[in-house]
């Protein structure tokens, strides 16, 4: 309550830029006494600062080592401070980006109309509750935001691996695309683990393309699509390992003539579609429940030459690009 009375405004200036400034014509007129108005004006003032600084037991520190050029260690003392008056200008700049104009802006943006204004927003931001049912018992600031304070996402950021022309690697089906399709190959196994061998109607059919075996090759393509885009020639060097068939599919710009010729032959696709099905069935192979073999080959090459087709068919071609 005593900062909400020092927070009032009496003649545009509130009572505690008056105390800063050593006097209280505000409280003059409660009294004709000066010496008692300067004992009220020293006893608010007190509650401007306080006599002796110190921190609560409990606070987080942390004692940084500083070397010295004697080789002798000393510490920087780092000691967060909660701000409260930063965290209720956050707050009023968070409300504002989600009720204010920015509001607006979103609705705008998702009719597909035009704004002038930016969008300002704060994504991932969690929320820090103070005084449980009764806020206004903490403090005046934080009673105004009932009791809420903001906190900003502090996470690391999450960095993508930079795509590389598989130079090095003798096939597409390589450790990195393992591991884009890993948890797809997990789940996979687990599926066909507890399949029993009568089980071979439509709907297992349907649910093993379509949960795993089309997921699997849409981030084949999505890979494979990432590393066309990359600066075309890279299979010609001399130092290329790749395979001859997966070369002539990912370096779709290649401007060589004799690579063209050959790209435009189309016979690397059944290649491709045989090599994932070796790949896939390597993959899944660690099971006894299971048993995959030149019936579940024959068929992933098929899904996989089917899906290979309708890409090819809607990759622009080196002299559409």
């Amino acid at each position: 309550m005593l900062q909400k009375l020092l927070n009032i405004t009496v003649n545009g200036e509130s009572l505690i830029t008056q105390l800063q400034q050593n006097h209280a014509q505000a409280l003059s007129a409660f009294t004709d006494n000066d010496e008692l108005l300067q004992t009220w004006v020293d006893g608010f003032k007190l509650a401007l600062a306080d006599e002796k600084l110190s921190s609560h037991n409990l606070s987080k520190q942390v004692y940084f080592p500083v070397k010295l050029e004697s080789n002798d260690v000393e510490y920087h003392l780092l000691c967060p401070l909660f701000s409260s008056a930063l965290a209720h200008n956050l707050h009023k700049k968070v409300t504002d980006t989600r009720f204010g104009d920015s509001k607006d802006i979103r609705d705008a943006r998702r009719a597909n109309k035009y704004d002038e204004r930016m969008d300002i927003s704060f994504p991932n931001t969690a929320v820090q509750s103070f005084g449980g049912s009764k806020p206004q018992n903490i403090s005046q600031l934080n009673s105004e935001r009932y009791g809420q304070n903001f906190l900003l996402n502090t996470a690391p950021p999450t960095f993508q691996a930079q795509v590389k022309p598989p130079i090095n690697n003798t096939s597409l089906f390589n450790r990195q695309l393992t591991y884009k399709v890993s948890t797809y190959l997990r789940d996979f196994k687990a599926f066909l683990s507890k399949l029993n061998p009568e089980e071979n109607n439509f709907k297992v059919r349907y649910k093993r393309d379509y949960h795993f075996i089309l997921p699997i090759l849409d981030q084949l393509m999505i890979h494979a699509a990432n590393i066309q885009t990359l600066l075309a020639g890279w299979a010609s060097e001399s130092h290329c390992k790749l395979k001859p068939a997966h070369a002539l599919w990912l370096d779709v710009y290649n401007p060589h003539e004799g690579f063209q010729r050959e790209r435009e032959k189309l016979d690397w696709q059944a290649v491709i579609a045989a090599d994932f099905a070796s790949w896939l069935i390597k993959q899944l192979k660690n099971d006894e429940k299971y048993r995959l073999g030149d019936i579940e080959h024959a068929y992933f090459s098929k899904v996989c030459l089917h899906q290979l087709k309708r890409f090819e068919h809607n990759t622009p071609k080196l002299a559409e690009a």
